[in-house]
């Protein structure tokens, strides 16, 4: 058990710094993108090799994308090799909306375990078939932590509340019940250039 929290704790921590350029914890997201302090032009100067993939014209915001492993030098930089795609839109405004990270594999008890102490967990839920589903929250922003199967990938997404709750109002009834269906229609509302 105490190897198992180690780990934990060591997983976050290497995905925080993935993303960090200093030290200093803080709230809602990883250690460089963080709600209501990360802007675009913050984001672009500590992300370089983030691309922007589009426009979101239901949210009004770009879209970046980055795959850390890409352009990280094995040397000097932490290379989280499980951390496999980033996505990131800011607002009309320059402000964080959504971050989802995808990680290959099942990382899922282990990211699991280090978030639901660091924020307030709303709904868990784990399947027979192998699908495990989190949902906490922060501060005005949600966030989900799912592997849809056994064999999928898991997804962390952290979207604000109040944006939640507008791309809500057009989805479908029975959405809420299957957090697989949930989150695959936040992200591709969220993360697809419209």
């Amino acid at each position: 058990m105490t190897v198992r929290f180690f780990l934990s704790f060591f997983l976050l921590s290497s995905l925080s710094y993935l993303f960090c350029s200093n030290g200093v914890a803080s709230s809602t997201g990883t250690l460089t993108v963080k709600f209501g302090q990360t802007t675009e032009d913050r984001f672009k100067q500590t992300h370089p090799n983030a691309v922007n993939i589009g426009f979101n014209n239901l949210l009004k915001g770009n879209i970046y994308q980055e795959n850390p492993n890409t352009h990280k030098d094995v040397r000097k930089d932490i290379v989280f090799e499980e951390l496999e795609n980033v996505l990131v839109l800011f607002d009309q405004s320059k402000n964080l909306l959504a971050l989802q990270l995808q990680f290959k594999g099942n990382t899922f008890g282990i990211l699991g375990s280090g978030l639901a102490k660091k924020y307030s967990t709303i709904k868990s839920k784990e399947t027979l078939i192998g699908s495990k589903y989190l949902e906490m929250y922060n501060e005005g922003v949600s966030i989900y932590l799912i592997k849809p199967s056994i064999f999928s990938d898991t997804f962390l997404l952290y979207i604000r509340s109040e944006d939640k709750k507008k791309i809500l109002k057009h989805a479908p009834s029975d959405l809420l019940e299957d957090g697989g269906r949930f989150l695959d229609f936040i992200a591709e509302k969220v993360f697809s250039p419209q």
